[in-house]
């Protein structure tokens, strides 16, 4: 009787640990290519970012880096189709132009990768994410995408 219930306790183990679901195939690979990156060890760097929000907005930050820190940062806009002729720059969050805050975008997507269609690309010299785009099957004009149109690094 006792090996019974030993039997039934580790088959509810199994079955409780095949139900947890690991990581998945993107979340995995993003983070293999931040190691990658971070192998790297560049820790200075100038980089510009263009973000577009579907048809709406489209604007390039670039941020300066020294030691792992914002030192400058500043952004041009490109007029979107719904701005007409002109746009103004939008305030930004420098940290989500970096090198790290583009791998927490892309990781943030990543375990739902299949809902927001998300597809990444990776710079062939320095492993960070060179493309970021998302869009939600079910929600219209949500589309999101940053590319990176200049990365240097720095001494």
């Amino acid at each position: 009787m006792r090996n019974i219930h030993l039997f039934i306790l580790l088959l509810i183990a199994f079955l409780v640990a095949c139900a947890v679901p690991g990581p998945s195939e993107p979340v995995l690979q993003i983070a293999a290519k931040q190691n990658q990156w971070r192998a790297k060890n560049i820790r200075s760097y100038r980089i510009s970012v263009m973000k577009v929000q579907a048809v709406f907005h489209a604007q390039t930050n670039t941020i300066t880096v020294q030691d792992d820190k914002i030192t400058q940062q500043s952004a041009i806009c490109t007029p979107a189709p719904m701005e007409g002729r002109s746009c103004d720059v939008k305030e930004f969050d420098p940290n989500e132009f970096t090198v790290n805050g583009l791998f927490k975008t892309a990781l943030i997507f990543a375990p739902d990768s299949a809902k927001y269609q998300l597809r990444v690309t990776f710079d062939e010299n320095y492993f960070f994410p060179a493309t970021i785009a998302r869009d939600e099957k079910e929600v219209v004009d949500d589309e999101l995408l940053w590319r990176v149109v200049a990365f240097e690094p720095l001494p």
